[in-house]
């Protein structure tokens, strides 16, 4: 007997589960879950009735739609292109073909079309008619096998990975295995998030979670939805969610103090979060995210500790910052500084140093619900301070705005990262910015920041919803040109780019750039004027076609990965400045005086108190000096004013021009629009007729995003032209297509395209057979299949297939069964006209043979040839050449007594 319930649930359900919630508007996708979590309640208390031993515990299928919060599975160590190559191999698909391209190509819409950005789906349609339509495993048998992929990664044993990868791969289907990649590579993409998950388990699930980070837990202790766990406890060596600081701009500070009389400062350290448990001399380290790393302190950082503490401390748990320190210099150094504090080792020349400010949890007591200033006496005296390995949090006591602006000036001083302040009456409340702290950084307050004005230098292509397009940019500085007064020639990389910019802002900006996108070659070797070294965009532009962007950012740290040896940290878009000519892009000299200046860190200035209040409003675009853009040629309007008309075929349509195609300009097009009475507008609007391209580009897809228009294809309007009227729209001219439009043409055409009433042309064929290609509803025939379809269609066999169901071994080679033998060319003719004519030949003889044909000027083999036949259960027939050419003669004569009628 099985003893869990995931054991007896198909992995197949589940995955249908995924989908069903995936594709749902977001209303119905909690229905879904709830339905499916009830019946997943009924259903195992049914079956514990019969086993009451049974495990009914919903946790297996909890960390597979949750798998970035499961905790007790190490890491699996597979990505994307790690299972793209698996891919190949296992589906033997050539390493430079169509499919393996697309797997190991996923984020590039030129190879991956709209599907780009996302690997699953990606895989799922070339999977599709590779796979059976239904697997066999059980929810326990694919949580068994990621248990072996975690372990096996952690023994540093690929092909072991490789080879569960496989076993899973090849027990499922196409569907099932897109939702095993998205648990693999952890990002479901379910528009579900994981706190209405939880809702639906437990109202106090989440609670739960936060302060344990353990999904086991959660499941365990909350099985009942109408059982309340009153009292969420933290506990020792259970990580919790730790307590977050909300945003607030220090000129405003003094509003968030009326609470109380006075409030702490703190200083805000530059480090890793980190909680330090210890219970009868055992100590465990947890980073914010509940990943354990007490290999890494064990013996850097455990024995110094120990002898610290106060002898009367037996428990406890404290809330902290991991910094690094700099023994010889007797600082810290920040995390941008090209250091990883959860990564140190015995005799770097940078030690973890725990800067401590708070306790949960002490002698078995909890401490959680106590208001911070309660908390700060069990914190004081608790051990005893140690430079550069475990300290205290510098805390002072203020009660007026001015001194909160006076504290955040003196980090500016001190190049720290800002302040906190914080409620005394604050009690302790994992994963909530709301609970009375706040954060107080230069950077939230408007004129404190340095801002840069870097130029683009590439692009990347972004995942889910901005997959398939641009979503982030490689940006960099010039070096200042050797003439004064000359534009720069050469342009280094300094940082990446991804946010700051509205949907909006984004795609305006992408639709200047985009005619001026070119691929990085294999290799990603720098084209000219520009350079890069480890970070390599996906695509460049020339600087001169490109724009600036103002950046700001809090801090330049060293780098190898670009090419000034140096980065920007927690970089974000300004504005866009349309208004700057690309030369203007701030200087490789400028950035290294701004570094200098203020030893890296972009603010030096202090709050003014005299400085009046910011009024709260929302983010404006800055005013721009008003600069003529030129616009390509590419995107130019024809001018039609001297265009004399010709015909009114087009009359009162508006129509909008939006690419070449071929031969035909936007220029040439709009012209012909004109001669025949049509209207001409650059943007589409509500009385547009329709939108004319040739290619489905960036400006389409915006077009067809806002959906006030059809967008058709080009062809059609010179078809129009050709007849000298409006022709009505076929599938296959449709680019984009209104609802209404769809509708109509659904009574119409089927869903590939297929007229129900007109006779089908050379063209339309070919569309039709693509969307059957692309929308995965192509059917590998058999022969069988084929020549059934030829009798149907003919009315008895094929005329163009006599041999349809043939399977012939030509006599040619010098030794029977053997192609690698020489061979005679006497039968090659009449092995052409029988392959013509539907044949299958082989190049030996096989259980599927049908004849055997001699030369009749050769037969020293046919004694040899009717023995093998005589001890086959199939026989085949034994014919010379002339049976092909009598049957070949027959359907010409045939054909040509057709012709004659």
């Amino acid at each position: 007997m099985e003893s869990t319930i995931a054991s007896k649930i198909p992995f197949k359900d589940l995955c249908h589960l995924c989908e069903k919630i995936s594709v749902s508007v977001r209303n119905k996708k909690s229905e879904l879950f709830r339905k499916y979590y009830n019946y997943f309640r009924d259903y195992a208390k049914k079956i514990k009735q019969e086993s009451p031993s049974l495990d009914d515990s919903f946790y297996p299928i909890l960390r597979l739609l949750l798998p970035q919060l499961d905790r007790e599975r190490g890491a699996y160590g597979v990505k994307e292109h790690n299972l793209a190559k698996i891919y190949i191999r296992v589906l033997g698909l050539p390493k430079d073909g169509h499919d393996a391209t697309k797997l190991l190509n996923f984020r590039a819409p030129k190879t991956a079309g709209n599907l780009a950005g996302d690997f699953a789906e990606v895989a799922f349609w070339i999977l599709k008619s590779r796979c059976p339509e239904g697997g066999s495993l059980t929810v326990k048998q694919v949580n068994m096998h990621l248990d072996n992929v975690a372990m096996k990664h952690a023994a540093h044993d690929p092909r072991g990975v490789d080879a569960e990868l496989v076993a899973m791969l090849t027990s499922m289907s196409a569907a099932e295995q897109k939702w095993l990649i998205r648990m693999l590579i952890k990002d479901m993409k379910l528009g579900f998030s994981q706190g209405r998950i939880f809702g639906i388990f437990h109202p106090d699930a989440r609670e739960l979670y936060d302060v344990s980070n353990n999904l086991h837990k959660v499941c365990h202790l909350l099985r009942d939805p109408t059982t309340r766990l009153h009292e969420v406890e933290v506990s020792v060596f259970s990580p919790f969610r730790p307590m977050l600081a909300e945003r607030c701009n220090v000129r405003t500070a003094e509003e968030s103090m009326k609470k109380s009389h006075f409030y702490y400062i703190e200083t805000k350290h530059d480090g890793e979060r980190f909680q330090l448990h210890m219970e009868n001399g055992i100590f465990k380290y947890f980073s914010r995210n509940g990943l354990e790393y007490t290999d890494v302190y064990a013996s850097i950082l455990t024995p110094h500790i120990k002898k610290l503490l106060r002898p009367d401390v037996k428990s406890c748990i404290l809330d902290g910052e991991m910094m690094g320190w700099n023994p010889n210099l007797k600082c810290y150094k920040t995390k941008g500084n090209n250091f990883d504090v959860k990564f140190l080792k015995e005799g770097d020349s940078i030690r973890p140093c725990l800067c401590v400010f708070d306790i949960l949890f002490c002698n078995g007591q909890v401490l959680t619900n106590k208001p911070l200033s309660e908390r700060m006496k069990h914190l004081e005296n608790l051990f005893t301070q140690s430079e550069g390995i475990m300290m205290y949090t510098e805390r002072k006591e203020v009660t007026t705005g001015q001194e909160v602006i006076d504290e955040l000036n003196l980090a500016i001083d001190n190049r720290l990262e800002g302040i906190v302040l914080k409620d005394p009456t604050s009690i302790y409340k994992p994963n909530t910015r709301k609970g009375g702290w706040y954060k107080i950084k230069p950077e939230y307050t408007e004129g404190l920041m340095d801002h840069l004005d870097l130029i683009i230098m590439g692009g990347y292509f972004g995942e889910g919803r901005r997959k398939g397009t641009i979503s982030h940019f490689l940006i960099g500085a010039a070096v200042p040109p050797s003439t004064e007064g000359a534009d720069p020639v050469e342009f280094h990389s300094l940082t990446r780019v991804g946010s700051g910019y509205s949907m909006d802002e984004l795609s305006e900006l992408l639709l200047k750039l985009s005619p001026h996108w070119q691929r990085v070659k294999p290799g990603g070797q720098c084209p000219p004027s520009l350079v890069w070294t480890k970070e390599k965009p996906d695509v460049w532009i020339a600087p001169h076609n490109s724009y600036i962007l103002e950046i700001k950012a809090t801090e330049i740290v060293p780098s190898n990965a670009f090419k000034v040896d140096h980065t920007l940290r927690f970089p974000r878009v300004e504005i866009i400045r349309y208004d700057k000519k690309w030369s203007d892009c701030m200087t490789i000299t400028e950035f290294e005086n701004l570094r200098k200046e203020a030893s890296g860190k972009l603010y030096s200035r202090h709050v003014d108190a005299d400085d009046e209040l910011p009024v709260p409003t929302k983010k404006k675009k800055r005013q721009l000096a008003q600069v003529p853009v030129a616009l390509g040629s590419q995107f130019r309007g024809a001018d039609v004013s001297a265009v004399d008309v010709t015909s009114n075929s087009l009359r009162q349509k508006e129509f909008c021009v939006l690419t070449d195609w071929k031969e035909h300009t936007k220029q040439n097009i709009e012209i012909k629009i004109a001669q025949n009475g049509g209207t001409i507008v650059q943007s589409t609007g509500c009385n547009t007729f329709c939108a004319l391209a040739g290619e489905m580009t960036l400006r389409v897809r915006t077009v067809a995003k806002f959906g006030q228009c059809n967008v058709v294809h080009i062809s059609w309007l010179l078809r129009c032209l050709n007849a000298g009227l409006l022709l009505p729209w076929s599938p296959a001219d449709l680019l984009y297509a209104t609802e209404t439009v769809k509708q109509e043409l659904s009574t119409k055409y089927d869903k590939f395209g297929d007229s129900y009433t007109e006779p089908l042309t050379e063209d339309t064929v070919k569309f039709v057979l693509e969307e059957v290609e692309r929308t995965g509803s192509s059917v590998n025939l058999t022969e069988e299949m084929v020549a059934d379809f030829e009798i149907e269609l003919f009315s008895g066999p094929s005329p163009f297939a006599m041999f349809r169901l043939c399977r012939v071994y030509f006599d040619k080679y010098m030794k029977l069964n053997d192609p690698s033998s020489e061979a005679s060319t006497c039968l090659d003719i009449e092995e052409l006209d029988f392959s013509f004519c539907g044949g299958q030949t082989s190049t030996q003889i096989d259980e599927l043979t049908t004849h055997v044909v001699m030369h009749s000027s050769c037969q020293d083999r046919l004694n040899k040839i009717k023995d093998v036949n005589r001890n086959r259960i199939r026989k085949f027939r034994i014919v010379s050449e002339q049976w092909v050419q009598e049957t070949v003669k027959c359907k010409k004569r045939q054909d040509e007594r057709d012709y004659s009628l």
